[in-house]
């Protein structure tokens, strides 16, 4: 989901309404979806390592009729070399793509959206933040450097929400699981270098400000936070190693099982982008963590045939 994103960013995301350009959540219903389980992964991931978990980046390169769809299966990394770029690189010159879609923002923004752009622009610069720096924006740099559009893959955080909702959630587990998530991204980004970091209180306050504009609730404070957190893990925040590992899947903490929820709903409305844009253009890039390679892989390979996987790619810029 989008995290690590600016303040200013993230609240004009929640004044977007949706756009033409965004698929039919209520036709498509991303049909042949499959959640998300850590055997799955392993089982349609041979490449990776039993206990990686998608940290082995690689291009599964589908090509159907006249449709060409590559999608880069990304380990979410925020560093200016890795193989995560590289795969990102590979793929585009796989694809030849006539539009990306990337992780972190909503289908209903449109193509190249502003914030984006100028998000885009910033990447490979001092100025770049923890966003900026990752996958997506170096897939949204390339396709503008291009000429290419880019929109994103996400729905609405209200549709979200409301899907969380009806599967037994309150809006404040949703919130809750949303802040772990939001710490765990600083941290791995590098924006804070672990739960002791003394700037992990501002970098709370902004999530918790952030998400609470975004879920209609008022602001947890970090005393509360921190109470729910060691109620839920038996361990204070600030002195948790595990943190940056509490939401993400394969683990099962309460976070992560609603995690891998959200992500069944993220991953349906992202199918139903990429029928919709291979109807369009029919050449595609998708550029998306691994994970969720993984639950659509049945559903691709159904409309557009077995994929060619690439997992190496060789070291450079």
């Amino acid at each position: 989901m989008c995290r690590g994103v600016r303040l200013h960013l993230c609240s004009l995301l929640l004044a977007l309404t949706p756009l033409a350009l965004a698929p039919n959540a209520a036709s498509a219903q991303g049909e042949g979806v499959v959640p998300w389980t850590l055997a799955l992964e392993q089982r349609l991931q041979p490449w990776c390592p039993a206990a990686c978990v998608s940290e082995v980046a690689f291009t599964a390169s589908y090509r159907g009729n006249d449709d060409v769809l590559v999608f880069v299966g990304a380990h979410h990394v925020f560093t200016p070399q890795n193989s995560t770029l590289r795969a990102v690189s590979a793929g585009f010159a796989q694809a030849s793509p006539a539009i990306v879609i990337v992780e972190g923002f909503p289908t209903s923004m449109g193509a190249n959206p502003p914030p984006l752009v100028d998000e885009a622009n910033r990447y490979g610069t001092p100025q770049a933040d923890e966003f900026a720096k990752g996958e997506a924006m170096y897939a949204a740099s390339l396709a503008l450097r291009h000429g290419v559009p880019f929109v994103g893959g996400e729905p609405t955080r209200e549709e979200q929400l409301q899907a969380l909702v009806r599967k037994g959630y309150t809006a404040t587990d949703v919130y809750f699981a949303y802040l772990v998530g939001g710490l765990s991204q600083s941290i791995r980004s590098g924006a804070i270098t672990g739960p002791a970091d003394p700037r992990l209180t501002d970098a709370f306050a902004s999530s918790a400000l952030w998400f609470a504009r975004q879920l209609s609730l008022q602001p947890m404070t970090l005393a509360d936070f921190s109470a729910r957190y060691r109620a839920m893990f038996g361990v204070d925040v600030t002195r948790d190693a595990e943190l940056t590992q509490r939401s993400e899947p394969g683990t099962s903490s309460p976070v992560a099982l609603l995690n891998q929820a959200d992500m069944f709903t993220r991953d349906q409305h992202l199918l139903a982008t990429i029928e919709a844009q291979l109807a369009l253009k029919k050449r595609v890039l998708v550029v998306y963590g691994g994970s969720h390679w993984t639950t659509l892989s049945g559903a691709l390979q159904k409309r557009l045939g077995k994929p060619t996987i690439r997992s190496s790619f060789p070291e450079g810029p």
